[in-house]
């Protein structure tokens, strides 16, 4: 029990005599006035929480326990439990008596554990307080259970299971009717709708086999056709016509049809036969293992059924196909070829352009000296022995050009020979998707927190360039981001500042920018960034090289890559590509200088 002040243990005092004095004489009082001291107490512990005499409230709480302990000694049966207490280490006592059925006033009680609930909270006497808080709750639970509730289920349950086994009889007895009246009247007239059914869901799974999941097919695709019908189809024709085996060869050019067989032995073999516009040809037979019950006509009209149809799907998806495949992947095999070659042809003739230019510049000086040596001689004005040496210096000029042009020839001609650069048309978004698989690889196997984020063009745009080269070129830029976050794990970026690749029309060029947000760099480091020192950035070297060969090879000057400041942090390294135009979008208009 908490210790109260002097002045709320007096009144304590003074007010417990009376109140055992009147226990003691209980026979002589009314039932009821137990109750009604201990309902006024509980009005006065209310009054006092409202006024803030807390203590006070205890007080008189305790007096209404007394009066409700009397009134339950006197007129409960034995044995008699413990009483109510303010704080007990047992259950509050009330919820003996309540489950006893004691008949006392448990509103009063339900008052007086609430009111000590708020004077212990507000007295921070946390033990006191979760006591007859958890009191007050468990006895309003009670108090507020209604017990109509389970009667009335009881009474609903009962009345359920008699509908409930009312209407079990009912639907037996409905049920037994409809299974009399389909077996006696409806089964024999659904029969052959069944077979006729069976037979148009064998013609689904046989057109579903040949379904390819889209129109890049391979001629091996096309030869796994007939195992896949077999392995679909044979518990469909199982089911309409005993099976033990299922067998279908295709022949790779049809034939005239087969004759069909007569004899019942033949039964198990069927030929493809199709009709087309040359007649009737076979495109295979198949091969079927019957039981020996079910060598009826009946089956055997049903399998002619299936045989013609596997032998329409076959001929339309596996022959006639094969032979179209054949003639597109030779045609693809021409243009292949033809692109290749003119892809050669363009960089051969950039080559050429460049050797005969070098040829033109080295060797200019050499036809007019000798034409200047010819107008003296012509002119007559020299002696005898400078005539001599005037045809001596033309001759030795002539075999010196001759020696000269013949070296620039031959280094052209093999230069030529040596060129690796192949132009094709690159897809931009292409190249995104081969940047982002290289750096998902790439960061799994270096185990890398830093994220890459690329950004295509919303546009289909397209370069003039090697893929190969512009490959590596990014696969460059990404592994030297990589290594970076490698040596420095405090430079890997939360996802908001992610490496970016971002691509975008610049006239008759693409724009490349690839963004670094973690690494800043000043611009005397970004100046000399292509220019590695002491073996450190050789990959921004190779992507320089990548963009002369393109400036270079490509046919079109003014292919350039640099680096700068991001405007977000970081740096950016830029490069510009050929833009691809397709033939038809070409216009006559004069090409800039």
């Amino acid at each position: 029990m908490p210790l109260f002040k002097k002045r709320q243990i007096l009144t304590l005092l003074l007010l417990t005599p009376p109140l055992l004095l009147w226990s003691a004489d209980s026979d002589s009082r009314d039932y009821e006035t137990l109750l009604d001291r201990a309902s006024d107490y509980a009005n006065d512990a209310y009054y006092s929480n409202v006024d803030g005499a807390f203590e006070e409230a205890l007080a008189y709480i305790d007096s209404a326990m007394v009066c409700l302990n009397a009134h339950y000694r006197h007129y409960a049966p034995q044995p008699h439990l413990h009483p109510l207490a303010l704080v007990a280490e047992e259950e509050p006592a009330e919820l003996d008596w309540w489950n006893s059925t004691f008949n006392s006033d448990f509103h009063v009680i339900l008052d007086i554990r609430n009111e000590a609930a708020v004077a212990f909270l507000a007295l921070k006497q946390w033990d006191a307080y979760n006591y007859n808080n958890a009191a007050y709750t468990t006895l309003y639970k009670l108090l507020g259970e209604d017990r109509s509730l389970e009667a009335y289920c009881n009474a609903l349950e009962r009345s359920t299971r008699n509908r409930t086994v009312g209407i079990i009889l009912a639907v037996c007895l409905m049920g037994t009717l409809l299974a009399g009246y389909y077996f006696l009247y409806i089964r024999k007239r659904l029969v052959n709708r069944w077979n006729l059914e069976q037979l148009l869901e064998i013609n689904k799974k046989v057109f579903a086999a040949t379904a390819t999941p889209n129109t890049d097919i391979s001629e091996d695709d096309l030869a796994a056709i007939p195992q896949r019908i077999e392995a679909s189809t044979f518990d469909a024709i199982n089911e309409l016509v005993p099976i033990n085996h299922m067998r279908i060869t295709v022949q790779d050019e049809p034939t005239e049809a087969l004759p069909a067989p007569s004899a019942p032995a033949d039964m198990g073999t069927f030929p493809l036969v199709v009709e087309s516009d040359n007649g009737k040809l076979c495109v295979g037979m198949l091969y079927l293992q019957l039981r020996d019950a079910d060598r009826t006509d009946t089956s055997r009209l049903t399998l002619e059924l299936v045989a013609r149809y596997i032998a329409i799907v076959i001929y339309n998806t596996v022959v006639r196909l094969s032979s179209k495949y054949r003639d597109i992947e030779t045609a693809q095999d021409e243009v292949a070829r033809a692109a290749r070659e003119e892809s050669v042809l363009h960089v051969q003739n950039q080559v050429l352009d460049n050797c005969l230019s070098t040829i033109k510049h080295e060797t200019v000086y050499y036809p007019n000296k000798i034409k200047q040596l010819i107008g003296r001689l012509r002119a007559g004005r020299l002696s005898e022995r400078e005539e001599q040496e005037t045809v001596r210096a033309i001759g030795e000029l002539i075999e010196y050009y001759k020696g000269i042009f013949t070296i620039l020839s031959s280094c052209a001609s093999r230069q030529l020979e040596e060129v690796v650069f192949r132009r094709t048309a690159v897809g931009v978004r292409e190249l995104f998707d081969y940047a982002d698989r290289f750096f998902r690889k790439a960061a799994n196997k270096e185990r890398a927190t830093v994220t890459f984020q690329p950004l295509p063009p919303a546009e289909a745009l397209s370069v003039s360039g090697d893929l190969t080269e512009l490959r590596f070129l990014l696969e460059c830029l990404m592994t030297e981001a990589l290594a970076a976050t490698a040596d420095n794990p405090a430079s890997a970026a939360p996802p908001s500042d992610a490496l970016r690749l971002q691509a975008a029309p610049d006239g008759d060029y693409i724009r490349f920018r690839f963004t670094d947000p973690r690494r800043p760099k000043p611009t005397d480091e970004l100046n000399t960034l292509f220019y590695p020192h002491r073996g450190h950035g050789a990959e921004y070297l190779l992507c320089k090289q990548v963009i002369r060969d393109h400036d270079e090879f490509a046919g079109r000057r003014g292919c350039r890559i640099n680096a700068e400041q991001a405007p977000q942090g970081g740096f950016t390294v830029f490069f510009t590509v050929p833009r691809y135009v397709s033939p038809d979008q070409r216009t006559l208009t004069k090409p800039s200088l």
